[in-house]
C-alpha cells in the first residue's frame, strides 16, 4: 500500500529547539553560584588577606638546586643564595649531566663559598631519565631534613627568601608551597606567560590556604626530605615527561602538612619563556600530568573554567536574544565581584599592571586552555630532555 507522506512531514523540517530565556537565566544562575563559591570561599582568603610572612632564621635548611648546561646562570644565582639573610644553610647544586662548564664553575667557586655543595651527575648513554632523578640525588645528599628548591635559572627577590619560606614548616608543616613569576619583558609571548602563572599561582596558593592543596612549582617549594623519600609518586610516574612537582605534592598534600607563603619578599623569579611556541609546548606538557591528579582536584580545576565559560556564554545568548535585564545581571556580578577579587588576588602576589588586562586575557584563555589540551589529545606531546 502507497504511503503519503503527512503534510506536516513535508512543510515543517525538524530544527533544534531553541533555548528559552528563562532555562538560560538557570544555566547562568547555576555557572554563578559554582563560582561564588570559588571566589569568596577560595580566591578572597589570598585577596582580602596580606600575604605577610614572618622570617625563621633559626631553622636549618638544606637548599637543593638542579642545572643542566646552566653555568651562566648558576654564576647569578649562587652569589644571591650565599648572601641570604639565614643563620644556618647550606647549597646543594645539582650538575645534571652538563656538556657546558658548569662542574668546572662549581669547582671554582666553592672555595669562596663554604656553604656551597656541588654534586655531580655523569651521562650515561644506557639510561634515559629527567629531572626527578638529579632532585633525589640533591636530597640525598642534602645534610638538613628540611629542604628548599629551585633551579638554576631562577632568582630570590630579595635576602629574606630562604627564611621567609622556612617560615611555612611552623606547626609541624612538612610542605610549603610558594610562588615563582616569570621575569618581565616586552611581546606577547610575555604577557600571555605571566598572566598564566599569575592565574595558577591564584589558585593552588588559594586552595593551598582554603585547606585543598593540589600542586605547587619546583622553582619555589620547599619539604621535608622524610616525606620526600617516602612518596611512593617519584616511582610510579617515572613514564611521564614532566609535572614531577604537581604530582609530588599533589599525592602527599593535605590540609594539616601543608602551608602557602605568598609574601612578596618570598618569591623566586624564573627566566622568561623565549618563544610563544616554546611556551605553547610547555603548556601542552602541563596537560599530561594534569590528568594523574587526584579526581576531587581534577573535578574541580575542570568546574571553575566550565562555570566560567558558561556564564560568558550565557550572557551573550540573554544579549543577543533580546533579553538585556537578564543579561545584566550576570555582567554585574562578574564585573562587580568576582573581576575585582580575581584582580586583587593576583595584586597580592605581584602581578602589576597586568591586572588591567585581565578582563581579555580571561576570554582569549577560555578559549586557547581547550584548545591546547584538544592538541596533546591528537599529537602526544615530545619527550623533553
Amino acid at each position: 500500500m502507497l504511503r503519503i507522506a503527512s503534510p506536516r512531514t513535508i512543510d515543517a523540517p525538524w530544527r533544534p529547539p531553541v533555548l528559552t530565556a528563562t532555562f538560560v537565566f538557570y544555566l547562568m544562575g547555576s555557572a554563578i553560584v559554582v563560582l561564588a563559591f570559588f571566589h569568596l570561599a577560595v580566591f578572597s582568603r589570598l585577596a582580602f588577606r596580606k600575604p605577610q610572612a614572618v622570617p625563621d632564621r633559626d631553622l636549618p635548611v638544606s637548599v637543593v638546586v638542579c642545572g643542566r648546561n646552566e653555568s651562566t646562570s648558576l654564576q647569578r644565582l649562587i652569589p644571591l643564595l650565599m648572601e641570604q639573610d639565614h643563620r644556618e644553610f647550606e647549597v646543594v647544586v645539582v650538575n645534571d649531566r652538563s656538556q657546558d662548564d658548569t662542574w668546572e664553575v662549581l669547582q671554582w667557586m666553592k672555595p669562596s663559598w663554604p656553604r656551597l655543595k656541588p654534586v655531580n651527575i655523569q651521562a650515561d648513554e644506557k639510561f634515559s631519565y629527567g629531572k626527578k632523578l638529579a632532585l633525589g640525588v640533591g636530597v640525598r645528599s642534602a645534610k638538613h631534613p628540611h629542604v628548599l628548591v629551585t633551579d638554576a635559572d631562577c632568582l630570590p627577590s630579595g635576602r629574606d627568601w630562604i627564611s621567609l619560606m622556612a617560615s611555612g614548616f611552623k606547626g609541624g608543616r612538612q610542605i610549603v608551597i610558594g610562588h615563582s613569576p616569570y621575569a618581565h619583558q616586552p611581546g606577547l609571548t610575555n604577557l600571555l606567560e605571566r598572566y598564566d602563572g599569575f592565574t595558577k599561582a591564584v589558585q593552588y596558593i588559594s586552595f593551598a590556604q582554603a585547606g585543598l592543596p593540589y600542586m605547587g612549582v619546583g622553582r619555589n617549594m620547599a619539604f621535608t626530605s622524610d616525606l620526600f623519600f617516602a612518596a611512593k609518586g617519584q616511582h610510579r610516574h617515572r613514564q611521564l615527561m614532566s609535572g614531577d612537582d604537581d604530582l609530588f605534592i599533589n599525592e602527599v598534600a593535605r590540609a594539616n602538612n601543608t602551608a602557602a607563603v605568598a609574601d612578596l619578599r618570598a618569591h623566586m623569579s624564573t627566566r622568561a619563556t623565549p618563544d610563544l611556541a616554546t611556551w605553547f609546548r610547555r603548556k601542552r606538557r602541563h596537560y599530561t600530568t594534569a590528568r594523574f591528579y587526584r579526581l576531587g582536584h581534577q573535578l574541580l580545576l575542570t568546574l571553575l573554567p566550565a562555570a566560567r565559560l558558561l556564564l560568558w556564554a550565557t550572557i551573550l545568548y540573554l544579549v543577543f536574544s533580546g533579553n538585556l535585564q537578564a543579561a545584566l545581571i550576570g555582567l554585574s556580578v562578574e564585573l562587580l565581584v568576582f573581576l575585582p577579587i580575581g584582580m586583587l588576588a593576583m595584586r597580592r602576589l605581584g602581578a602589576g599592571r597586568i591586572i588591567w588586562l585581565s578582563l581579555p586575557l580571561e576570554w582569549l584563555f577560555l578559549l586557547l586552555d581547550p584548545c591546547i589540551y584538544l592538541s596533546t589529545l591528537i599529537i602526544k606531546p615530545q619527550r623533553w630532555k
